[in-house]
């Protein structure tokens, strides 16, 4: 019994560690991302080497590109949520002047059809030459449903984003960044960008519930040895 309590208390209370962890990090995610809505936009240069950019310092700056859609090749990344609905992530390749560079435009939220094999017709961008977005930096760690494999129709489904997957589909063009459109500017798809998949706070939660677990079960083990002591 007392190997079983101590190992379950380490357990619980590791858990609980760990929720309250995620969600200092959530936090951190979310006032970075608050702090750098305030800021302006800045013009981005296709010509800027990724040897200058810094990828941590760029995510969820604000950017203006200069370029064109690529509307022949554009990708749907599969199991979004809005509002409780499925659907899609609509991204589409933006090619920037002045280089051969390539940056995945998030253009928002789509339903899902009403079977899987009929997918969203994809509309044409509202704004072309001139877009303005939030950099985010794909995170390719975790656990993964499913691999992203492309074929040769388009557009295509994936389960998730992974740049390195999908370079050489791009002839290795692509920039390893997206940029969520501005939801201000001109678009056909729903925009409520969020950093973090679930609130801070249900980490906070959860990491209570785990503590609880280890005081209930501890209780258990004071309370049941010192009725056998009585007997």
């Amino acid at each position: 019994m007392a190997v079983i309590t101590f190992g379950g208390l380490f357990l619980f209370i590791s858990l609980g560690l760990w929720q309250l962890d995620r969600a200092a990090y959530k936090d951190d995610i979310k006032l970075r991302f608050e702090a750098r809505l305030d800021a302006d936009y800045r013009q981005f240069s296709a010509s800027e080497s990724l040897s200058e950019v810094d990828l941590s310092d760029m995510e969820f700056r604000k950017i203006i590109i200069s370029g064109q859609y690529d509307l022949s090749r554009t990708l749907l990344i599969d199991n979004q949520l809005d509002q409780g609905q499925a659907g899609y992530h609509v991204l589409t390749p933006f090619e920037l002047n002045g280089g051969d560079k390539i940056v995945l435009v998030n253009r928002g939220w789509v339903a899902l059809g009403s079977t899987r094999e009929q997918l969203p017709r994809i509309e044409v961008p509202a704004a072309d030459g001139l877009v303005r977005g939030i950099v985010s930096i794909p995170h390719t760690g975790g656990f993964r449903m499913g691999q992203v494999s492309l074929h040769d129709e388009w557009p295509q489904v994936i389960p998730y984003l992974d740049i390195d997957a999908l370079q050489i589909r791009f002839q290795n063009h692509l920039l390893p960044m997206t940029l969520w459109l501005d939801p201000e500017q001109a678009g056909h798809y729903r925009r409520h960008w969020n950093p973090v998949w679930a609130d801070p706070e249900k980490s906070r939660a959860y990491a209570w519930q785990w503590f609880a677990f280890a005081a209930i079960s501890l209780g258990l083990f004071i309370g049941l040895n010192l009725e056998k002591r009585e007997r």
